[in-house]
């Protein structure tokens, strides 16, 4: 079991003097719900989510000289002044370094002497410094996968051998997806999302044989009927179904494994009115949710649903919820027993749009996050991989494009 990247406290440190850190460094970001952020005029230093205890008294004369709590999500930031004028830092995380500068920042050459922290496996760190800039930066968000957001779920349960990714365009996707299959993985889990206008996706993989199964992603909505049509006529029925936007365009990732099951029913591109017309008839005739997505066309939010009639502990589903809405009805049913096991988050308009599914089980530990950053995520990812969790549920939703 493994993916994405190794598990990685600390992400860069710059050696500065002591009496430097003394008179003016700051720690930034509040714990549990850590975010870390230098302002104008300095430089990120460090960064991490807690400190090892014998480095807890390492930077003496800093505000919050004691760390504090540590972060259950993101990372604090040590900041200091700038030096001359410059706002400059290293982008990239050993051992498996990936730099990259953010919007309004241009990599650069580092001053001589400045070290850049561990050394990289792969990949490379930049040194990244704030451009004396113009104009407007939306391109730079409309592409930046880094801002890119996240909903998942994690559990503490053991299972099958497992993989995951995300921020993969449609070439990488098919090329993990090729390589995965031809070691005995498959897909059940992908999210479609847009960065910049093209097509990008997460996915999750578990090392299963059976039953027979067929996936694809990037359907038009008509390629996506014909393929819905000939292989449920084929004793196929869709178990998995994500609709996402691209350019404006409606496209489909699913997968559907062989069955002799008669007991379901699925819809895709239906607006929320007749989401809610066709939930109720389903559920009236004693069908569960098992998988619903979110999507805008032009304003408007439309769905994709799966439906089937088996044995089921209490569930509830709710759909069409802004942020706030969506940690409220996270925190009322958790306190009543519930845990999310589906989650699927949208753009909206400039608003993210959520639908989920709950269940009402004790079951194993579990953890559940949404509207992380990229960055973000893969942390979150890193430490829950560390404390024997695996994901369950991934869904990836860009608000610049």
């Amino acid at each position: 079991m493994q993916s994405l990247k190794a598990v990685l406290i600390v992400s860069s440190i710059i050696l500065v003097p002591q009496s430097s850190l003394a008179q003016s460094c700051r720690w930034d970001g509040t714990a549990p719900w850590c975010a870390g952020a230098c302002g104008g005029g300095e430089t990120e230093v460090f960064r991490a989510s807690d400190l090892p205890p014998h480095w807890k008294d390492a930077f003496p004369g800093i505000q919050n000289t004691n760390f504090g709590e540590p972060c259950a999500l993101g990372t604090k930031t040590l900041c200091c002044p700038a030096s001359g004028g410059s706002e400059c830092r290293w982008d990239g995380t050993a051992p498996f370094c990936d730099g990259e500068c953010r919007p309004g920042e241009v990599a650069a050459a580092p001053p001589p002497g400045i070290p850049s922290g561990n050394s990289c496996v792969t990949g490379s760190k930049k040194w990244c410094c704030r451009a004396a800039t113009t104009g407007s930066a939306r391109q730079a968000l409309t592409t930046n996968p880094k801002l890119s957001l996240f909903a998942a779920i994690w559990d503490k349960s053991e299972g099958v051998a497992w993989q995951a990714r995300h921020g993969l365009n449609a070439a990488q996707y098919q090329q993990t997806f090729n390589e995965l299959t031809t070691q005995g993985y498959r897909p059940v889990d992908v999210s479609g999302y847009s960065v910049g206008g093209l097509a990008t996706y997460a996915a999750i993989f578990e090392k299963r044989s059976a039953p027979e199964f067929v996936a694809f992603h990037g359907l038009s909505g008509a390629r996506y009927q014909e393929e819905f049509d000939r292989l449920t006529g084929a004793g196929f029925k869709p178990v998995h179904v994500d609709g996402y936007t691209v350019g404006g365009q409606v496209q489909y990732a699913a997968i559907f494994e062989k069955s002799r099951s008669e007991g379901w029913a699925a819809r895709h591109n239906i607006d929320a009115a007749t989401y809610q017309s066709e939930f109720d008839r389903w559920t009236n005739q004693g069908y569960r949710l098992v998988t619903v997505s979110g999507y805008n066309v032009n304003g408007q939010d439309r769905y994709a649903a799966i439906w089937e009639k088996r044995p089921s502990l209490p569930w509830v589903a709710r759909h069409g919820l802004t942020t706030a809405q969506y940690q409220q009805q996270f925190n009322e049913l958790a306190a009543q027993g519930y845990r999310v096991v589906k989650v699927s988050g949208w753009r909206a308009g400039n608003e993210p749009r959520f639908a989920a599914i709950w269940e009402k089980t004790d079951g194993p530990a579990w953890q559940a996050r949404h509207q992380m950053l990229a960055d973000g995520y893969q942390e979150e990812f890193d430490r829950l991989l560390r404390d024997g969790y695996r994901l369950r549920d991934v869904s990836g939703y860009h608000m610049y494009d």
